[in-house]
């Protein structure tokens, strides 16, 4: 394991009794959340959690009272002085986004099984459309493997608190935080993997629009619409691609082809000319089609001044190449070199959209670009292998 020196489980106890505290103040100015009597488990548990947000561990520690250790991107212990302190002072069960997480689990288990509780996101990603994301089968044969106590939180709001397009928090409180279901692991193991797996989606899935539509809670976001683009770049009314910009930090988007403008208002709601979208499932949708018509079509998308980075042990960076980006059903080309989709494994995006991770053969790579829609690619990426996740 690389970075700090490892120490016992008593000594990260320690360090997070005094850090508890701080997550709680944490949750409640940023989400609205305080628990009076949060609950305490006297035995290993495996929580899982919806993912909502950047800091929505906050949430779940203000809930439960015990020692946790989270299971992070290692891209998060990466983060300047932050990632380095919070390496070091939480000793995080660490997974590359993008690659195999075998490591990962294998570690989950052995923190467990040495009594303690883990924090697991089983989606691996903030939705961008404010729907939860895919979980995998793999998820619920962990759940069976463990032989613990399993639980699920579930937290909804927190898409407007930070949509996945960008990297900062806006104000507002979460509409609702807590435990949903508690299983004994003689309850998980009465039942089929499809079974657990059932439940475990049930438990954590949220739609916040569908909910945002009884509650019409305002929020306050920081930049307004700025960063949209960086998950939707078709235009709605002519379906041009990355013909949007938005002005200023204004809840304002415009296309530059077409002319139409989309207006968000506080509740995170989108206004236009012909109403044609209201929410961002709405605008995927359209999205999504275009892009699938377009790969159906040959016409596969590319990028200028696009940054290739190879990922090392702890997140090391080293910088491949800048340059046009090229695609087509059989993978990315940079550099003269094609990066083949039957030998990746699925990218993930981080950083509010503005980078691409990805591993290739053996190795993990990292594409980065700042105001670009990058999601195009993982869509490319899904059509050309027939991925059904959504």
């Amino acid at each position: 394991m690389s970075g700090a020196k490892r120490r016992d489980d008593a000594y990260y106890r320690r360090i997070y009794t005094l850090f508890r505290p701080i997550f709680r103040v944490v949750a409640y100015f940023a989400y609205g959340v305080w628990v009076k009597h949060p609950v305490k488990y006297s035995e290993p548990v495996l929580i899982l959690a919806n993912h909502t947000n950047d800091l929505d561990f906050t949430d779940v520690a203000s809930h439960i009272a015990n020692h946790i250790y989270f299971v992070t991107s290692d891209h998060v212990t990466a983060m300047g002085l932050f990632g380095k302190y919070f390496d070091r002072w939480f000793n995080p069960i660490k997974v590359t986004k993008g690659t195999s997480k075998a490591g990962g689990v294998v570690d989950i288990m052995r923190r467990l099984r040495r009594g303690s509780a883990v924090l697991l996101f089983p989606e691996g990603r903030i939705s961008h459309n404010g729907r939860s994301t895919y979980i995998a089968p793999a998820t619920a044969k962990l759940c069976k493997a463990v032989r613990c106590r399993v639980v699920t939180f579930r937290a909804s709001g927190g898409f407007f608190i930070e949509p996945r397009w960008q990297n900062y928090m806006n104000r507002g409180r979460l509409f609702s935080a807590g435990i949903v279901h508690e299983y004994s692991a003689a309850e998980l193991a009465a039942m089929t993997v499809e079974e657990v797996l059932g439940h475990i989606r049930a438990d954590l899935y949220v739609d916040a629009y569908a909910e945002q539509e009884q509650r019409r809670a305002r929020f306050r976001f920081r930049h307004g619409a700025r960063d949209i683009t960086r998950y939707y770049d078709v235009c709605p009314k002519c379906r041009g691609l990355d013909t949007l910009s938005v002005e200023g930090e204004g809840m304002v988007i415009k296309c530059s082809a077409c002319g139409y403008e989309l207006r968000m208002d506080d509740c995170g709601f989108f206004h236009g000319e012909g109403d044609i979208v209201r929410s961002c499932p709405d605008w995927e949708a359209i999205q999504l089609g275009e892009y699938r018509k377009r790969f159906g079509a040959g016409d596969f998308p590319g990028e200028d001044g696009v940054t290739l980075y190879s990922i090392g042990e702890g997140f090391e960076k080293t910088e491949l190449f800048t340059g046009p980006l090229s695609s087509s059903a059989e993978g990315f080309k940079m550099a003269g070199e094609l990066y083949l989709f039957h030998e990746m494994t699925p990218p993930e995006i981080l950083s509010g959209g503005r980078r691409l991770e990805f591993t290739c053969g053996k190795r993990s790579y990292m594409l980065e670009k700042e105001n670009a829609c990058l999601n195009k690619y993982v869509e490319l990426y899904k059509w050309a292998r027939g991925s059904v996740e959504e």
